[in-house]
């Protein structure tokens, strides 16, 4: 009996490891840009150095509350690769919309830092494909259900550049552009 029990529940262990969902991989273009020039659409100030990225427009749109500042997708951590490079990967945060972003509903606007992970920023534009890091929780829009990627989800693990370090000014009140935002203080300090 006990053995059995045993097999049975290794038998089902095995059978959930190897049937388990593969990641949603999205797929668009990357270009850059410069968060440093104020606000991000997410009420938080970030900076070329930061590993942070702005969703195509008709995306971030589908989610935007009253306030974007709210919007579900705001500090997402999603890993990126090179459609032809899939070795070289940047981890970034959502953090703001890219009106210009127009290829496809899954187009990231990178910042400097995280697109010279990827290639170098002469080449201008690049063929990416994506994936959530983290669960995703919302129930509507083209991330309903999506699956959060592993090591394994279908390409190679790559040069991962880490977890996205959280902003220090996480879960403070967003100020509007041009005011004083103490998040530039505690930035400095970290």
């Amino acid at each position: 009996m006990f053995s059995k029990t045993l097999l049975s529940s290794a038998f089902l262990s095995f059978l959930a490891a190897t049937t388990s969902q593969a990641a949603t991989v999205f797929t668009g273009d990357a270009t850059f840009y410069s968060p440093s020039v104020g606000f991000g659409s997410c009420g938080v100030q970030n900076y070329d150095s930061d590993l942070v990225a702005a969703l195509a427009q008709s995306t971030m749109r589908l989610y935007n509350p009253s306030n974007p500042n709210n919007n579900p997708l705001c500090g997402h951590k999603v890993k990126v690769w090179e459609t032809s490079k899939p070795s070289n990967t940047v981890i970034v945060a959502i953090m703001d919309t890219c009106p210009g972003c127009t290829h496809s509903n899954f187009d990231l606007d990178l910042s400097p830092a995280a697109f010279n992970k990827l290639d170098n920023p002469d080449v201008g534009r690049i063929k990416i494909s994506w994936e959530f890091v983290e669960p995703v929780t919302l129930k509507t829009g083209p991330f309903a259900g999506a699956v959060a990627g592993t090591a394994v989800s279908g390409h190679p693990p790559g040069k991962s550049s880490g977890p996205v370090k959280p902003h220090p000014c996480a879960g403070c009140t967003p100020k509007l552009f041009g005011e004083f935002h103490a998040a530039n203080e505690l930035r400095d300090e970290l």
